[in-house]
């Protein structure tokens, strides 16, 4: 799979032209509601650098904030009056806390929303990023900034998986180890939605081979 990763992620994401109105919803379902819409919007970018091997960009929130303090998240946050855009979210959100520049970042698609128990509906913008960056954290925000070698973050063998049950519905809990970082929650159930993503191009496009 990594031998041919950026036409597989190409493939894999929904493209931005396409809108979000076809996007799967997954995460958080009240009790006893089957239709569900947060009050609140967020953006999130997945940025991953173009290098010969890719690596995956995470921020650590820092410990002081009053929500998820310490925990890896990707950078984002909801949108603003101002923003146009899902996208723009995303990457106002990124510059923003990590200082990644927008000259250097290419958004190429989205994955699926998912609604948080925290009231928000996120929608995950996946863009490339062209390397070197000389991360700028906002040290209100973020505590640091590191990467994943996606080679690491589509090995769905180093994933822990438990279930949990919460207000009526059961869920399953994904949780990565990467050196001293646990990635778990809302970050990695965006994961899996990934690698379930780039798993799909990658079967079509062997299919396609060997027909």
């Amino acid at each position: 799979m990594m031998n041919h990763w950026r036409e597989l992620l190409l493939d894999a994401v929904s493209p931005l032209e396409a809108g979000v109105r076809h996007l799967q919803i997954t995460g958080y379902r009240p009790p006893g509601k089957t239709e569900f819409r947060p009050n609140r919007t967020a953006a999130v970018l997945v940025p991953l650098l173009d290098l010969p091997d890719p690596e995956v960009v995470f921020t650590r929130r820092a410990d002081h904030l009053p929500q998820h303090p310490g925990q890896v998240s990707f950078p984002g946050g909801a949108a603003e009056e101002n923003d146009t855009s899902a996208v723009q979210t995303a990457l106002r959100e990124a510059h923003e806390e990590i200082g990644l520049p927008r000259h250097a970042t290419r958004a190429i698609g989205f994955l699926d929303r998912m609604d948080t128990i925290s009231d928000y509906r996120v929608l995950p913008v996946v863009a490339l990023v062209t390397p070197p960056v000389e991360w700028k954290l906002d040290e209100h925000e973020v505590a640091e900034v590191f990467t994943v070698p996606l080679s690491i973050i589509l090995d769905t063998e180093r994933y822990e998986t438990r279930k949990a049950e919460w207000r009526g519905h059961e869920y399953t809990l994904y949780t990565l180890y990467w050196q001293d970082r646990k990635i778990w929650g809302v970050t990695a159930a965006m994961l899996m939605n990934f690698i379930t993503r780039m798993q799909n191009a990658n079967e079509q496009r062997n299919s396609c081979i060997s027909g």
